[in-house]
């Protein structure tokens, strides 16, 4: 009888950890945005959550190339809907490649490059 009790515990643990991995879902639709004349980088993307402080984008890097500029982290998204900020960034000139990579805290990455203009 201990043994099946502890069989079914067992299986409801899964059962709502596995739950909580398929809601999981990287962040989609990123938009990054140069502006030259405060040398800033506006990103933004769709990562639609129930609970922003449970479920965000963790993290931002930005790279020219394999050379990272930036990172920040994260410790809620600021809306339900998506994620949005915007990093100031130095020295950057026209014809630079920028990559952004967004990462969920629970599973999943996406990337977005741009030329600077």
């Amino acid at each position: 009888m201990r043994l099946r009790r502890g069989f079914a515990a067992l299986f409801a643990a899964l059962t709502v950890m596995t739950a909580g991995a398929a809601f999981a879902h990287p962040p989609t639709d990123i938009n990054a945005v140069w502006n030259k004349d405060n040398g800033t980088l506006t990103v933004t993307a769709a990562h639609q959550v129930n609970d922003r402080t449970k479920h965000y984008v963790m993290t931002l890097v930005v790279k020219e190339g394999s050379k990272q500029l930036q990172m920040k982290k994260y410790t809620e998204q600021q809306s339900n809907e998506g994620f949005s900020d915007t990093i100031p960034l130095s020295g950057v000139k026209p014809g630079t490649q920028l990559t952004v990579e967004l990462t969920c805290n629970i599973m999943g990455t996406a990337e977005k490059t741009i030329t600077v203009q």
